[in-house]
């Protein structure tokens, strides 16, 4: 890939406050929305911070060129770009990383499981897919729960649980999805590790396929300082460039 050629200085459209310490920000650009596909990242550059940070592709418009990034305050680089302004710049480096695979056949379910800003990653795959499925998104309480009305707007079927009961299913995701989830499904799953090893032994358990989104501290993005790396059957990859996206069955 050319780098250079997916390097991008652009204005911010919009940048706003969802729910508690989660924001919602876009930029406009043709280029990157007519390249993006499901499960791909970004990486955002913010003034005053040395790294980049990867951001999963919430939503892509291909027509406006619109395309928008959830992400959550958890240290300086993203309070700073939490108070960044409509009309500031900020550098893109992207679509980066392999997307989800979405072949299956007709009598096959999509199931979507999300922790997190993982909501953002399968949000995105909600848009793309044709065939509408389920959604199993967890969090500790009410007040994290984000994007349900944008995934019900699209059609999919919502299944919550947090873990101390204040909406949904009282517990985790993942006992939610063991109860309810059949075997003429395949899942894509992403958001914390714990739980998305847990998802893994479900289907594996269940004899299901699918695909997780790994998400991992990255440097470059492109696989050149091999910050990301991780065991695939045995093998090193890094999650920037042969991810973020692998078989369930391969960790």
């Amino acid at each position: 890939m050319d780098i250079k050629r997916w390097d991008y200085k652009l204005k911010i459209k919009e940048n706003k406050n969802i729910c508690l310490n989660f924001y919602k920000i876009s930029i406009v650009s043709k280029q990157i929305a007519s390249a993006a596909k499901a499960g791909q990242f970004c990486m955002i550059g913010i003034e005053k911070v040395f790294l980049r940070r990867p951001l999963s592709i919430y939503s892509a418009d291909k027509k406006t060129g619109n395309v928008s990034f959830l992400y959550k305050v958890v240290g300086k680089g993203t309070d700073i770009l939490a108070n960044m302004q409509e009309g500031e710049e900020i550098k893109i480096l992207g679509p980066l990383g392999t997307p989800y695979p979405v072949n299956f056949t007709d009598d096959m379910e999509p199931v979507l499981v999300a922790g997190g800003t993982g909501v953002a990653s399968v949000h995105f795959l909600a848009e793309q897919m044709k065939k509408k499925g389920s959604l199993y998104y967890g969090a500790k309480t009410k007040k994290e729960l984000v994007c349900l009305s944008a995934f019900k707007k699209l059609g999919w079927k919502v299944f919550v649980s947090t873990e101390d009961g204040t909406e949904g299913y009282k517990g985790y995701v993942t006992d939610l999805l063991a109860k309810k989830i059949k075997k003429e499904s395949i899942i894509y799953v992403c958001g914390p590790t714990p739980m998305m090893k847990k998802v893994m032994d479900i289907a594996k358990d269940k004899n299901i396929s699918g695909y997780v989104s790994l998400e991992e501290k990255m440097a470059c993005g492109v696989g050149n300082c091999q910050g990301c790396a991780v065991k695939i059957n045995g093998v090193h990859k890094m999650v920037c460039k042969d991810g973020p996206v692998f078989d369930i069955t391969a960790l």
